[in-house]
C-alpha cells in the first residue's frame, strides 16, 4: 500500500505541477479585460468549471444559472458504494463553490429565445446576454424502468443505485446484508446483477466500477464467501467496454474472475415484492426474467426536458455544436459542453476539463471577431476500478482512439515514463481516482486552474487548420 506520505506527495504534486514542476495559472490582471456577458446555464461540473476559467481570463460579466443550493463530485459515489468512501465528502454548499464575483441566479430555466439573445427563468423573467454557455448536464429517468423508485424507496428490496447520493450509500449496506445472510453458500449464492442501460449516461464505467470492488470485497473474505455470491452483469451492448482496447481486458479479467455476462440484455422492469428483474434479449426480442438478491441499475438517462423543445437542440434533445470548437451550430453567440451536448464522447468529468479551455478560448476569438481555431478532440477518461485499489485508467478520443497520458510511447511527458501496464501503475492510478482526483476537483477545477492532462498548465487548444468563422 502507499504510505500517507505518498498520497500527500500526491495531493501537493496535483496543485503545483503537472508537466514543468512550476504551478502555472493565468492571472486574470494579466489578460485583456472584457465586459461581454456570459451567461452559464448550469452549477454542476461544467458550468463551475467554464465559468471560473472565463473569469480567469479576465470576463468580469459572468452569470451562472442554478436552482441547487447544493454541489456534488458525483465521481465519488462509485467509492461511496463499495464501502470506500464517506458520502459526505462528496458534496459542498453551492454557496462555496460558486466562482466568486460572479452573479449566482438561483433559478431554473424554462426557456431559450437566442434571437433576442434571452433565457427564460421559472418565475417568467429574463436573463439578457451577449455569449451563452450551455452546460445543463443530462437528466436521470428514475421513472423510465417499472419498479425501480419503489425499490431503491425500500429498505430491504435489493435495488440499489450509485447514481444518486440518496441512494449509493444503500448500495453498500445492502450488499453487507446480502454478504453476511448465513442462507447463502456456495451450493446456494447469492445473486448480484448489475445492468447497464439502452441510453447515453453519464460516467459509462460506473455500472460495473461497483461490480468489481464489491467482487473484491468478497474475495477478499475468503473463498467461501466469493463462490457464494452469484455476479452477473448485464448490458445491452455487445462487449464489456466501448474501447475494444480496454474491452478486451476486462473481458478476460471477466472470465478470469468468474463473473458471468449476459450481453444484448436491457433491463425493462423490477418486480420488487418477488425480487424479480426482466430483461429484454435485444438478439430474438425476447423477455427474460432473473431473480436477485441484490439488483445494481444504471438507470436511463436523457437530456434535460428544458432543452428537449428548444431551438438550440437537435433532433434528439442535446444541443448541436461542431464537436470541434463546442460552438453551435444554429447560433454563433452560443456554445455548450458537458453531458448536454451531441459531441459523440463518453460523458465523463475528464471530457469536460477538455472541453472547457476550448469553449473559453473560442468565446474569446469570437468576442475578437477572428476565426475559431480552439479544438476539442473528443478526451475522454475513465477511471475504471477493477478492484479495491486497483484502476485500469482508460483514456481515449473520437472514435475510440487511445490518448493515454502515461503510455510509455506516446504519452505525455514526464507522465508517460510511468507506464499503464502493471500491478504498481494500477495502484498509482487508484490512488489518483481516491486521493489526488478529488482534491484537485474542490481545489483547483473549481477556481479554474486545472486543465485536466495537463494540470495547472493552460493547454494550447489551437488546431493546425481554423475550424469555424
Amino acid at each position: 500500500m502507499l504510505s500517507y506520505v505518498a498520497k500527500t506527495s500526491l495531493k501537493a504534486a496535483a496543485g503545483v505541477t503537472v508537466a514543468t514542476g512550476v504551478y502555472v495559472v493565468t492571472y486574470p490582471y494579466l489578460c485583456k479585460q472584457r465586459s461581454e456577458k456570459v451567461v452559464v446555464i448550469g452549477g454542476g461540473t461544467a458550468g463551475l468549471g467554464v465559468a471560473a476559467m472565463l473569469q480567469n481570463e479576465g470576463m468580469h460579466n459572468v452569470t451562472i444559472v442554478e436552482p441547487s443550493q447544493v454541489h456534488y463530485y458525483q465521481p465519488l459515489w462509485t467509492l461511496v458504494g463499495g464501502g470506500l468512501a464517506n458520502g459526505k465528502d462528496s458534496e459542498k454548499p453551492m454557496e462555496d463553490v460558486i466562482p466568486k464575483g460572479t452573479e449566482w441566479i438561483k433559478k431554473r430555466v424554462e426557456g431559450f429565445k437566442p434571437e433576442a439573445n434571452q433565457v427564460t427563468l421559472d418565475d417568467g423573467s429574463t436573463v439578457n446576454y451577449d455569449y451563452l454557455v450551455v452546460a445543463a448536464g443530462m437528466q436521470i429517468d428514475w421513472d423510465a424502468i417499472p419498479g425501480l423508485q419503489e425499490g431503491l424507496a425500500k429498505k430491504d428490496s435489493g435495488v440499489v443505485s450509485i447514481y444518486d447520493r440518496n441512494t449509493c450509500e444503500k448500495t453498500w449496506n445492502t450488499f453487507n446484508a446480502v454478504k453476511n445472510d448465513s442462507s447463502f453458500n456456495p451450493a446456494n449464492p447469492a445473486k448480484y446483477l448489475f445492468s447497464f442501460p439502452a441510453t447515453t449516461l453519464k460516467c459509462a464505467g460506473a455500472p460495473q466500477k461497483i461490480m468489481w470492488i464489491l467482487e473484491d470485497t468478497l474475495r477478499q473474505e475468503g473463498s467461501k464467501a466469493r463462490e457464494s455470491a452469484n455476479i452477473t452483469f448485464l448490458t445491452p451492448g455487445g462487449a464489456m467496454f466501448g474501447v475494444k482496447h480496454y474491452s478486451d481486458k476486462l473481458e478476460k479479467m471477466r472470465v478470469e474472475k468468474g463473473v458471468n455476462a449476459e450481453f444484448n440484455h436491457k433491463l425493462v422492469s423490477i418486480d420488487v415484492p418477488n425480487k424479480m428483474a426482466t430483461f429484454m434479449n435485444l438478439k430474438n426480442n425476447t423477455p427474460i426474467q432473473k431473480s436477485y438478491d441484490m439488483l445494481h441499475v444504471a438507470p436511463h438517462m436523457s437530456a434535460p426536458k428544458f432543452l428537449r423543445n428548444s431551438p438550440i437542440v437537435d433532433s434528439n434533445g442535446w444541443v448541436d455544436v461542431c464537436k470541434t470548437t463546442m460552438q453551435s451550430t444554429k447560433y454563433n453567440n452560443i456554445f455548450a459542453l458537458g453531458d448536454c451536448t451531441n459531441t459523440p464522447n463518453s460523458k465523463t468529468a475528464a471530457a469536460v476539463t477538455s472541453q472547457a479551455p476550448v469553449v473559453v478560448h473560442n468565446i474569446e476569438r469570437s468576442i475578437d471577431g477572428v476565426p475559431l481555431d480552439g479544438g476539442y478532440t473528443g478526451y475522454a477518461s475513465c477511471p475504471l476500478v477493477i478492484a479495491k485499489n486497483q484502476v485500469l485508467l482508460a483514456e481515449f478520443g473520437y472514435g475510440g482512439k487511445l490518448a493515454e497520458t502515461f503510455d510509455r510511447k506516446n504519452g505525455k511527458w514526464p507522465w508517460k515514463y510511468i507506464g499503464t501496464e502493471g500491478y504498481l501503475q494500477q495502484r498509482f492510478f487508484f490512488v489518483l481516482k481516491e486521493t489526488v482526483f478529488p482534491y484537485v476537483y474542490w481545489n483547483l477545477w473549481t477556481k479554474g486552474w486545472w486543465y485536466g492532462t495537463n494540470g495547472t498548465l493552460k493547454p494550447n487548444v489551437k488546431v493546425q487548420d481554423k475550424v469555424s468563422a
